[in-house]
């Protein structure tokens, strides 16, 4: 079966599921992406789809025509009524599993069976007179195509729908009458409330509306004894197609294809993703479909941390957007400035983009290059192995060798202050020595970092500088912009918090 992820190769539900979790998804906040998302959808058995990365620059591209052909509303529609009417069939199957009478257990199939391949028809019926342009819609319309036309295909539908006309055509009537109910095979289907509603016409409000009483009378699925009754009379009355159902019932066993189910969760998966990122345009915010390219320019315009936007739209917060460039000859982005100026945040909204544009999906961003890889590594700060001095910086020595181990050309790398426990002038040169690494594999770094002397290194390096209020009171902007690192905010800002600044001092020693 047609897969949307793949080309070529197919995953099984159960191979996806022993994919681990990648080691920059909590780094980058995608963990709380991926929960909010089977949140909104109360569908969680599709997160480890997350993480079944694209390796290859056609895999990527194959994964943005589906999304393209899902963003077309024709498309969307038709792939929206596929899913539902297979849902009907597995709903149907789930009842023949759960019941005991055999008659029951048999109809319940032979129902799934023509909603099954029903819907597969529709399908087709429809990517007839709306093509789709994705690789994997089209080769889904020819496969399901030539299953529906096999001979088996056709004699098992045939039968399924002789047995279903024949049960359509059965009637009986149920008089209820205090303690008493009369059963007969006799049907009338004349409404008897119609001469009631005639001669009472005119006391009936003009607002008034009569809704025929449509609930089913006997709503639970297992068969009670009236049913049961019913059911022996019908049977005695229509033994031939009794017989039929049973043989039929007996010969068939479940149809429906592991390849399809799986096939239902991969389109659930992207469905509904695009319809999750598509909810911060409401919000105002961009969306848009990357475009991939095999160099390493790179070009993100009003591009934000999608996780942190989902939290401040619904604290009615403003949303900081920023943008990023590099040109295909500069080899790094470094991202200096104050502390808790939005660089921690840009530098997860940069891993964010590269990851949706990976999978296919849209980015955070209202323009978006990005050059095609094929691994994101990250390290950002955490606690652990945070005992003592030592400790802290021996834990991000052994990460930083198991990462350097793994870059290649196709890779990013994303850090986040590094060596913080470090002396200023020790940081400096790990930090150079480890930038050279990185740089030799030619990989895509983007280093935030408290020692700005490092954008100052080369005329390739792309600087970015986090800004803030020039009023003296060093306040926040959140913007990020391409300047000449100084280093001149990230000390105002630390001298502001120690007051050092000349009224501090000066009013310290006329107190003395």
């Amino acid at each position: 079966m047609i897969s949307l992820f793949w080309p070529e190769d197919t995953m099984t539900y159960e191979d996806v599921c022993t994919i681990p979790e990648p080691s920059f998804f909590r780094d980058l906040n995608l963990d709380q992406y991926a929960a909010e998302w089977a949140e909104s959808y109360d569908d969680r058995e599709l997160i480890p789809y997350f993480y079944c990365e694209a390796k290859s620059y056609d895999v990527a591209k194959y994964r943005q025509e589906v999304i393209r052909d899902l963003s077309d509303p024709e498309i969307s529609e038709i792939i929206d009524d596929f899913v539902s009417k297979i849902g009907e069939a597995v709903r149907c199957r789930q009842c023949a599993d759960n019941v005991l009478e055999a008659s029951q257990k048999y109809k319940w199939n032979t129902d799934c069976i023509l909603q099954y391949y029903q819907a597969m028809e529709d399908l087709c019926v429809a990517f007839n007179r709306v093509p789709p342009k994705s690789r994997a819609f089209y080769a889904l319309h020819q496969e399901l195509f030539r299953l529906l036309n096999t001979s088996a295909v056709r004699r098992l539908r045939v039968t399924a729908k002789t047995i279903h006309d024949e049960f359509e055509k059965m009637r009986f009537h149920i008089s209820i009458n205090k303690d008493k109910a009369t059963f007969d095979l006799s049907y009338n289907p004349a409404d008897y409330c119609a001469p009631l509603r005639l001669a009472l016409a005119n006391t009936i409000a003009e607002d008034e509306v009569f809704v025929p009483f449509r609930d089913h009378p006997f709503p639970a699925m297992d068969v009670s004894p009236l049913e049961s009754f019913i059911l022996k009379q019908l049977e005695k009355e229509n033994r031939q197609v009794f017989l039929q159902l049973t043989s039929f019932g007996e010969r068939c066993g479940n149809v429906l294809s592991q390849d399809v189910l799986d096939l239902l969760r991969e389109i659930r998966f992207f469905r509904d993703n695009l319809n999750f990122l598509n909810k911060m345009k409401d919000e105002g915010l961009p969306i848009v479909m990357p475009l991939l390219v095999k160099d390493k320019e790179l070009y993100l315009d009003n591009c934000y941390d999608f996780v942190l936007a989902l939290r401040n739209t619904k604290a009615k917060r403003e949303v900081i957007l920023n943008d990023i460039m590099k040109a295909n000859f500069e080899k790094a982005i470094i991202v200096t400035g104050p502390n808790q100026g939005g660089k921690t945040t840009l530098a997860r909204a940069f891993g964010q983009c590269f990851y949706f544009g990976m999978m296919g999906l849209p980015v955070p961003a209202g323009v978006c290059k990005l050059p095609y890889i094929t691994n994101i590594f990250t390290h950002f700060a955490n606690e652990e192995g945070a005992d003592g001095v030592d400790g802290r910086l021996a834990n991000e020595i052994t990460r930083i060798r198991d990462m350097l181990s793994q870059v290649d050309h196709r890779s990013i790398v994303i850090l986040n202050e590094l060596f913080t426990s470090a002396p200023t002038i020790d940081a400096l040169a790990m930090s150079r020595d480890l930038l050279k690494r990185l740089l030799a594999n030619n990989a895509i770094c983007f280093y935030v970092t408290h020692t700005y002397e490092i954008a100052l290194d080369s005329e390739d390096y792309v600087s970015l500088v986090a800004t803030v209020v020039e009023d003296g009171t060093c306040r926040r902007t959140y913007r990020i912009v391409r300047k000449r690192a100084d280093g001149v905010a990230y000390a105002n800002s630390i001298v502001s918090k120690y007051k050092l600044d000349y009224s501090h001092i000066n009013y310290r020693l006329h107190r003395k």
